[in-house]
C-alpha cells in the first residue's frame, strides 16, 4: 500500500510542472488522454518547476477504513500522520519539455486522469490508478505552487483491498532541496 501512496505523491509532484489554464481535457470527454497530457505539458508555462532535487512529504490526517481492525487503523493513522518523504531528481529537460509519462510514474500502476487544470499558481488533478488485482485508487488533489515549492490537499479513495474500502485525506508538500547529484 505504501508504494501506491508514494505513486500518488509522485504523480502530484509531476502534475504541477506546466499546464495551460484551459485544462488538458481538450475534447471534453471527461478523460485526459496521453496525447492531451503531452500537449498540455509541452505547452510550458510561467510557473514551471525548477529543475533539481525535490523532496516530497506526504501525510494523512484522516483515515476512514470501516473494515479495518481498530488496532491496525490506529497503527496506520500513526504511521501516515507523521508522514513519509520521497526524493527525486527533476532534470532540466524534464522541466522544459515533460512527457505524458510524467504523470503515471510506474506504468504498472495503470493510471488515468480525469482532470488536469491549472489557473495561475493553482492546480487541480483527478486521477484513478488500478495497480493490481481489484484495487482501485481514486485521487483528487488541489493546491498551489511556486517554482521551488508546492502544497496540495489530497483525498484518496481506495477499494479492492483485503480490508475493504478506505478514504484518506491529507496533504502533499514539495520543496526543491538542491541540485541533482552528478
Amino acid at each position: 500500500m505504501r508504494k501506491f501512496l508514494v505513486l500518488g505523491a509522485a504523480s502530484a509532484m509531476f502534475a504541477i510542472t506546466a499546464c495551460s489554464d484551459k485544462g488538458a481535457d481538450t475534447d471534453g470527454d471527461g478523460k485526459v488522454t496521453a496525447a492531451e497530457a503531452q500537449k498540455e505539458l509541452s505547452a510550458g508555462g510561467a510557473m514551471a518547476m525548477k529543475p533539481g532535487m525535490w523532496e516530497v512529504k506526504i501525510s494523512f490526517d484522516s483515515i476512514d477504513a470501516p473494515g479495518m481492525p481498530a488496532a491496525a487503523k490506529a497503527q496506520m493513522t500513526k504511521a501516515m500522520g507523521s508522514g513519509m518523504s520521497v526524493k527525486s531528481c527533476l532534470t532540466k529537460e524534464q522541466a522544459e519539455k515533460p512527457g505524458a509519462d510524467f504523470f503515471g510514474g510506474d506504468a504498472s500502476a495503470n493510471c488515468s486522469f480525469e482532470q488536469l487544470n491549472r489557473s495561475g499558481n493553482t492546480m487541480s488533478v483527478q486521477m484513478t490508478c488500478k495497480p493490481q488485482g481489484d484495487m482501485v485508487i481514486a485521487s483528487k488533489m488541489d493546491g498551489s505552487f511556486e517554482a521551488e515549492t508546492y502544497s496540495m490537499k489530497m483525498e484518496q479513495k481506495t477499494s479492492g483491498t483485503p480490508m475493504g474500502a478506505m478514504t484518506m485525506k491529507g496533504k502533499i508538500e514539495g520543496k526543491r532541496i538542491g541540485d541533482c547529484p552528478a
